[in-house]
């Protein structure tokens, strides 16, 4: 590349909670690869992000721009645009992930971003850096869309990337130590330095609710020895000594886990991990040989205690399975985490409390609970527009966790949503009896939320949040 590019990558401020921006790391590698000049700002990292974000285009003065984020963080990219715009007109603004992929015409006619990546991000940033080089024209790029004549333009679809191709996050672009965790009581270790890491790409499953927009179906895992050099790499230079691989879902290829296993413990690793699985995937002699390789957390998408929902929803999964698993993996020395879902189109309120039940019955250690989004270009969003629940003009990505801005239930308020998600996220994460206070006041603390009721929905999450944020400034473990 004859000049080198300023690349500024942002992930936006909207939420705040703390973790690695794993995807621009990504962009942000292969951008360096091409020679250009690369810099990170976490704006959710800062107080005062209309401040810091000034600051740093007025510093740096890049040419290109690229934003990533999650689909709640809509508005605050459209922000974080129009700033952009106002002060360094001539960069191009690039935005990716997610938001990206789904909210695709609306950051083109909405926010005055300048293209659109559809897919994944590495081969196409490289692609977009000859363009700023007027080397390759912006219509020859696959797996874009951008404006032209007033239109949205979208170019041919881009190839999956092949994953052993794709190089190691560009980790020394961040201040690791603001995004360091113990997680001690997600691995029962105390003192522990954690990072997260991808191992692999895409899920083969067909759940109504998921977005494989970026990702796609076709599921792919990295050499084990590729996986194992990144492990080796924050261990040796950053001292990280737990990793969470946040896959959508890990053991998709049974010989491929065994043999990231066998490479994990042919170079002596001696590190923690975390890992997502699947209800039906539950084997007790591989959780076995996970758990001795250094695997002490497991997440399970067990989603709904109802039958009818699981069917639904197309989960290909039941409730007898969600049960065993957590057996299964208890059997083998794991630590559970379930993982549901509240408020799917057509549930009724029983079904919510079966599912809440479910979760306090399974003896999982701890839960996420989030309240359902009808994404765009899924299938779920599809049926909620045939259903009259939605309609396109809905701006579906105001729901996050604590806020049911479109409800998709049969006779359950919007109030009543968020108050059984309110009870659900008490009751499984914040005082779940396998926290390290005695059960029995575990159990006292659990019904202490009926106190709280007035603060359900936004504000009591806010409240939990708030103490979470006390916690983590304290260096506290959970309770």
């Amino acid at each position: 590349m004859p000049d080198k590019i300023d690349l500024l990558l942002i992930k936006t401020h909207q939420v705040k909670q703390v973790w690695v921006p794993l995807g621009l790391l990504y962009v942000a590698r292969a951008a360096l690869n091409m020679g250009a000049k690369v810099k990170l700002a976490d704006l959710s990292l800062e107080r005062d992000w209309q401040s810091a974000l000034k600051t740093t285009l007025i510093n740096y003065e890049p040419s290109l721009v690229g934003l990533g984020g999650m689909f709640e963080e809509f508005e605050g990219a459209r922000d974080i645009i129009a700033i952009v715009n106002e002060m360094r007109p001539e960069a191009k603004v690039i935005v990716g992930g997610p938001f990206a992929a789904s909210l695709t015409d609306e950051f083109l006619t909405e926010t005055g971003a300048s293209v659109v990546v559809l897919k994944e991000g590495e081969t196409a940033i490289q692609d977009l850096l000859c363009h700023i080089n007027s080397e390759k024209k912006l219509e020859d790029i696959a797996g874009i869309a951008y404006r032209k004549e007033g239109k949205v333009v979208y170019t041919q679809n881009r190839t999956l990337e092949d994953i052993n191709a794709i190089p190691v996050p560009a980790w020394e672009l961040l201040d690791l130590e603001r995004y360091i965790e113990s997680k001690d009581n997600s691995f029962g270790v105390s003192g522990l330095r954690v990072l997260s890491m991808s191992t692999s790409r895409g899920c083969p499953y067909s759940c109504i609710y998921c977005d494989k927009n970026i990702f796609g179906q076709k599921w792919r895992g990295r050499d084990p020895k590729n996986i194992v050099d990144e492990m080796l790499l924050l261990r040796d230079t950053y001292g990280i000594n737990g990793v969470m691989f946040i896959d959508d879902i890990f053991d998709v290829n049974k010989n491929w886990v065994l043999s990231v296993i066998e490479e994990i413990n042919k170079r002596k690793a001696n590190m923690y991990w975390w890992c997502n699985s699947r209800v039906n995937h539950a084997d007790l002699e591989l959780y076995k040989k996970m758990h001795e390789a250094g695997c002490n957390y497991i997440g399970l998408g067990i989603e709904f205690g109802s039958k009818q929902m699981l069917d639904a929803v197309n989960k290909r999964a039941t409730v007898e399975q969600a049960y065993k698993a957590v057996e299964i993996a208890h059997s083998a020395g794991l630590k559970v985490v379930g993982y549901y879902m509240l408020g799917m189109l057509h549930e009724t309120r029983e079904q919510i409390c079966e599912t809440i039940q479910f979760a306090l019955a399974s003896k999982i250690d701890t839960a996420g609970v989030s309240l359902v989004t009808p994404i765009k270009k899924t299938k779920l969003y599809d049926l909620a527009l045939e259903s009259g629940k939605i309609s396109p003009q809905d701006p579906w990505w105001r729901t996050t966790r604590a806020n049911a801005y479109l409800n998709l239930t049969d006779g359950v308020t919007h109030k009543e949503l968020a108050y059984l998600h309110a009870k659900a996220y008490w009751m499984l994460f914040w005082t779940r009896p396998s926290r390290k206070f005695p059960r029995s006041f575990c159990k006292l603390m659990q019904h202490a939320f009926y106190l709280f009721k007035p603060l359900a929905g936004d504000k009591f999450i806010s409240f939990i949040y708030w103490l979470d944020a006390i916690r983590r400034k304290l260096h506290l473990g959970l309770p």
